[in-house]
Order: C-alpha cells, then sequence, then structure tokens
C-alpha cells in the first residue's frame, strides 16, 4: 500500500511539474489546438516509475535505470537474452541495417542554398508544436515539407534528419531530402533582406516578420520578397514558429499524401457500415488499411527501428486506386523513433510517445517491438469502434490505470464480423509482452480475416446463382462470362461502384 501511493504521489508531482520541451512530437498533420494539447501531454518522467501489480507481488525491484546522455538508453540484458519468444530478436533480414545515428555524421547545410531546388507553397497541410508542413515541389515533384525548430542536433532533430531517409517501402512515406542550417544573424539578413534595424551579433535575435506588400503587382523595388523568392515562405513559416538565432532549421522533403490522416479517415466513419456502403466493405477497409500499417511496421522493425509513437496522427493517407478505399496507409513521424542495438530485444529510454497509445512498460521507460503492437492494437481498437482512446480521462489517470490492469479498452462486443479482429486486437494488448503477436503473424491474420469475408460474398453471390439455375442455363455462354467477371471485379474492388472512393469523404 505504501509503494501504491509513493509512486501515485510521485506520478502527480512529476505530471504537474514537468514536461518535455526538448523532444518534439510533431504530430502532423493535425489541428493546431490538438496539438497544442499534444505538446502539454507530452511529459517527461523519466525517474518515475510505478511498480506493476505482478512486481509487486514478487516483491521484484522495479528501479529503471535511464541513460538520457545515451542516444539510445541502456540495453536491457534481461530481454536481449530471450531468443524463443514470439518478439525475439530478427537478425540478418535486410542485407543493410541502419547504422547509429550520431551528430557528427549530420552534414549543416549553408543558408543560402537550403533552399535549392525546392519551392514552398502557402498552403499549410499540418501543424506542429515545433513546425509545420506545408505543400511545395522538390525538383519538379510536389511533395510535403515539414520545417521544424530545434534547439540544436537533438536526438528527434537527428532521428529526422538520418533516419527517415533511410526507410523505403510502400507503407512507409518517403522522404526525398533532408537538410538543417543553423539559425545565424548572416540567415536572417538573407531572410529578412535590407532592413533599417542595426542587431548586436553577441545577443539572440528574434525573426522579424515578412514586410507588407503594396498589392500592386510589382513587389520590392530591390527584388526581395516579389512572391518568386523560395525564401518568403520559409520566412512566414519560421516567424510563425518564433525562430530565434542560435536554434536550428530542420526541413525534411518527403512524398505528398492527400488524403490527409488515419485519425481524419476514422473521424469521417470511414471504417465503420454507413448508408452509402455495408458492413463488409467498411469491414474490408479497415482489414486492408491496417494491414498496411502492419507492413509499414515490420518494415520498421526488420531495419532495427521502433517507431515509438505510432496513432492515427502519424499515419497519412495517400492516393490510389488499388482498391475501393481510394487511398493506401503510409506509417510515418520518426521524431520519437529509436535503434535497437542488434543483440537486444528493447533498451530503455526517457523519452515517451502520446500517452493513450503507450504500453504499460513504456511508462518504465522500457522500448521495443512489443510496445509498438500495443500501440498498433489501440490504433486498431479506434478504428474499429471510431472513438478516442481512453476518453475522458486524465493522463496520470491512464498511466496509472494502464500500469496496474485497472484501466483497459472495452471491445464491441457482438459486433458483425468483428469477433476475430476484437480477439487480434487483445492479443496485440495484452500486458505480457512474449503473449503480444509478432507482427508477421499479424499481418497473416489480417489477410486471412479478410479473405473469409470475401469467401462469404463469393458463397452467397454462388448460391443467388444457384437458385436462378433455369435463367442462366437459357442464358448466352458470353453473357454468363460476363456475369462471372462482374462479380469477381465487384468483389476485388470492395463493391463500390466505378469511381466512387470511400476516401472521397475524408476532409483534408
Amino acid at each position: 500500500m505504501f509503494v501504491a501511493c509513493l509512486g501515485r504521489c510521485l506520478i502527480i508531482k512529476h505530471l504537474i511539474c514537468r514536461c518535455r520541451p526538448s523532444v518534439p512530437n510533431d504530430d502532423m498533420p493535425t489541428a493546431p489546438q490538438e496539438e497544442e494539447e499534444e505538446a502539454r501531454n507530452q511529459l517527461c518522467l523519466a525517474d518515475v516509475q510505478l511498480p506493476s501489480h505482478q512486481d509487486r507481488s514478487q516483491g521484484r525491484d522495479n528501479e529503471v535505470r535511464f541513460h538520457p546522455n545515451s542516444y539510445e538508453g541502456a540495453r536491457d540484458p534481461a530481454v536481449a537474452a530471450t531468443s524463443t519468444a514470439a518478439l525475439s530478436l530478427r537478425t540478418g533480414l535486410n542485407a543493410y541495417r541502419i547504422q547509429e545515428m550520431q551528430a557528427e555524421n549530420v552534414t549543416l547545410c549553408d543558408a543560402r542554398n537550403i533552399m535549392d531546388g525546392l519551392c514552398l507553397q502557402q498552403r499549410e497541410l499540418g501543424r506542429g508544436t515545433f513546425g509545420i508542413v506545408v505543400s511545395g515541389i522538390y525538383r519538379g515533384v510536389k511533395c510535403a515539407v515539414k520545417v521544424m525548430l530545434s534547439p540544436g542536433l537533438d536526438r528527434a532533430a537527428i532521428r529526422e534528419l538520418l533516419l527517415s531517409p533511410s526507410l523505403v517501402h510502400p507503407n512507409v512515406v518517403s522522404t526525398y531530402a533532408s537538410r538543417c542550417a543553423k539559425l545565424t544573424h548572416e540567415f536572417f539578413d538573407l531572410l529578412e533582406g535590407d532592413r533599417a534595424v542595426v542587431h548586436d551579433p553577441n545577443l539572440p535575435r528574434v525573426l522579424e516578420p515578412v514586410p507588407l506588400q503594396s498589392e500592386d503587382g510589382f513587389g520590392d523595388p530591390k527584388g526581395l520578397h516579389d512572391g518568386s523568392d523560395p525564401l518568403i515562405v520559409l520566412h512566414q513559416i519560421l516567424h510563425a514558429l518564433r525562430a530565434e538565432t542560435g536554434k536550428m532549421v530542420v526541413i525534411v522533403v518527403q512524398e505528398y499524401c492527400d488524403r490527409g490522416t488515419l485519425d481524419n479517415a476514422i473521424r469521417k466513419s470511414v471504417f465503420r457500415p454507413t448508408l452509402m456502403w455495408g458492413m463488409r466493405l467498411a469491414r474490408r477497409a479497415l482489414l486492408r488499411s491496417a494491414v498496411e500499417i502492419a507492413r509499414g511496421l515490420l518494415h520498421l522493425h526488420d531495419s532495427g527501428v521502433v517507431h515509438g509513437d505510432l496513432k492515427p496522427a502519424n499515419v497519412l493517407l495517400g492516393s490510389s486506386k488499388e482498391d475501393r478505399r481510394g487511398f493506401v496507409v503510409k506509417v510515418a513521424d520518426f521524431g520519437l523513433a529509436h535503434l535497437l542495438p542488434s543483440d537486444a530485444n528493447s533498451l530503455y529510454t526517457d523519452s515517451w510517445g502520446s500517452v493513450a497509445y503507450m504500453a504499460p512498460e513504456a511508462f518504465r521507460g522500457r522500448v521495443s517491438r512489443a510496445t509498438d503492437v500495443w500501440a498498433f492494437g489501440v490504433c486498431l481498437w479506434q478504428m474499429l469502434t471510431g472513438e478516442k482512446p481512453y476518453n475522458g480521462y486524465r493522463h496520470m489517470d491512464v498511466v496509472i490505470g494502464v500500469q496496474e490492469s485497472t484501466l483497459e479498452l472495452k471491445w464491441p462486443e457482438g459486433t458483425p464480423m468483428a469477433s476475430r479482429i476484437i480477439e487480434l486486437g487483445r492479443r496485440c494488448l495484452s500486458h505480457n509482452t512474449q503473449d503480444r503477436p509478432a507482427l508477421d503473424i499479424i499481418i497473416q491474420t489480417l489477410v486471412d480475416i479478410e479473405r473469409e469475408i470475401r469467401a462469404e460474398l463469393l458463397a452467397h453471390q454462388q448460391q443467388q446463382q444457384q437458385q436462378q439455375g433455369g435463367r442462366q442455363e437459357q442464358q448466352e455462354p458470353h453473357q454468363r462470362a460476363a456475369n462471372t467477371s462482374t462479380i469477381t471485379v465487384a468483389d476485388a474492388s470492395m463493391d463500390l461502384p466505378a469511381g466512387n472512393f470511400i476516401s472521397d469523404l475524408v476532409v483534408m
């Protein structure tokens, strides 16, 4: 009782008094007010740990040894020794393994060249606490450009600069280029142009706003900020982020995902039956999207990377005509990702993801492939129910409840075509990490479930055809073949009329 009370006191103290301004969590694109709330909830509780019920009952030493000065934290020797579990070591799968990311491997860009080949447009796609995403053109290709501010080459900046370009997979957002430059007085002079303000080079300097335009179509008499200068939008973004000298600007150029986020799709009931599409179509859309998330995560895991902050807001949707969803799912945002040592399954860290998607052990600082599986299970629950996880609960109640197994997500019992999805989701949310399925098992299970739903449709159609046997025998052979082809196409395209895509209802 004393230990539990002490744990609660510590957690409440740190929830109130501490935050993590140095580790950005760019949940983009999402609404600004949601981002501000998320920023307040990104808590640094590295030195706080609530003992689990099992650990208390067995009298184990629960102290977590964090190494804040180490980039990826310390290895967990107990877990590293485990080789037979479902989420055991995956080595030798890829010939190329992402190397350790260090600040000395980052090449700083000259401020005068940071926009070479890149044009920014004023269309804002999303905004986070530490950055803004706008549309742009990179060497003739449409793209999304994430502009972030960082105190320096911290862990989050290094992940974005070095890790993102190394992850290439159809279900992972592609990064075309990453650049960074230090904000200096010379850089600000370049952005601001000819100003009659004298700045002390020894004092921090805040970026001045973009000068007002005359709107008569001529622009600046000296040719500055006339709309053709690629630095003009960068100037506006950096001013909105309250840029000042001494900080670092990080620019990440990624593929343009024009269908918004998975969070938007959930809010628009894409994965739930509506008047426009039935239960089978909604279930197949859910399963197809979930399996693409799992495939993207599996590629990360095979590369020795743990995402660390998987949630619908960090999953983007790009246009696709492969099926009737009208989109393909891509995992994004690696600002909180971790590199696993080659001989370990987990590691300790002092960084936190989003509270509602964190596994019990993650609150105690341990991250692994299994923590991503837990987050995937929460996403699966959210796609199925259309609700926010732990909606209405305070964050400290979620932290305590999840760790002590007193707070659980309630799966909708009796929902059509959902029993196996719920069974898989519950396994992903197992408190015992060894009971959570590996991602290759998750992928196969999701594919099997969709096959079953598809087979039920074909069996029903075949039964209808048999009932109409007399009339079918009278049909011409080419007409029967055309009917069979129509059935196959309708099923493969998830039964929507040609030209209608579910994703058309996803508001950007």
